[in-house]
């Protein structure tokens, strides 16, 4: 019998063919009880692989990857509790990066009354921290990328450059063996700058990133400049390997998923 692994990257061919599937439907395909085809079925849903239909489970987008406001419409309760878990990273009269990610973004939603600085090039992180007094937030400028909904420049990477951050939180949309990758070549350049700016550098990542098929090329960090990586699940060691022995990895406990 397959893994629930195995199955999950399985309903996502199947969900490029056909756009919509039910639960029973999956029960028999892969001749397993309903019930374990429902928390498949929760299981991509709830990390905002797929979205949730009455009966069954239906794709995102058709092709690459869901652009930013599919995925900040998608109610994904794995990507709460992980940013519950990175604002954990935060300390008082700090000063922060915390970069554009629909989790980032709920993370910036629970930072009222932490009395920093954070940074940001994501108009949605800044709209979010302006709804309570503290932490200060200071919005980098540049043109606006309204798919994304970041600002970028070169002007920008230049003003990075005389700035040392704490700490910075970065996001992506697939990991490979030799680095971080997301989609936009202005995201990849910023996150770059930013990382090597930072003492410490979080990354947040779901399972899926680690063997999704989308179309990613970009690198934005290598995995050894890593120091703590939130994700939802633990990491088996082949993928453990990529990032430097001492790397913080914090995961969503199995009880807190339900």
């Amino acid at each position: 019998m397959l893994s629930q692994e195995q199955r999950l990257e399985e309903i996502k061919e199947m969900l490029a063919k056909k756009h919509k599937l039910t639960t029973h439907e999956l029960a028999d395909h892969f001749g397993i009880a309903f019930d374990t085809a429902r928390r498949d079925v929760l299981r991509l849903t709830s990390t905002g692989q797929a979205a949730r239909i009455h009966g069954g489970l239906m794709e995102i987008k058709f092709n690459n990857v869901p652009g930013f406001v599919t995925r900040s419409h998608i109610q994904s309760p794995i990507k709460a509790k992980m940013a519950r878990l990175a604002r954990e990273e935060f300390n008082p009269s700090g000063l922060y990066f915390v970069g554009a990610s629909t989790t980032l973004m709920q993370m910036c939603e629970q930072l009222g009354q932490v009395n920093t600085t954070i940074m940001t090039n994501s108009i949605d992180n800044a709209v979010r921290l302006m709804l309570n007094k503290l932490p200060e937030v200071e919005l980098l400028g540049g043109k606006i990328d309204k798919g994304n909904r970041y600002t970028y420049s070169m002007e920008t990477l230049s003003q990075l450059d005389n700035i040392t951050f704490d700490a910075a939180f970065i996001g992506t949309s697939k990991i490979q063996p030799d680095g971080v990758m997301v989609v936009d070549s202005y995201d990849a350049a910023i996150a770059k700058k930013v990382v090597e700016r930072s003492r410490k550098v979080i990354l947040i990542a779901q399972k899926y990133k680690f063997v999704t098929n989308n179309s990613s090329p970009y690198k934005s960090a290598n995995l050894k400049d890593i120091d703590v990586l939130i994700t939802d699940v633990p990491l088996e060691e082949k993928y453990r390997k990529y990032f430097k022995p001492d790397i913080k990895i914090k995961y969503v406990k199995e009880d807190e998923t339900k």
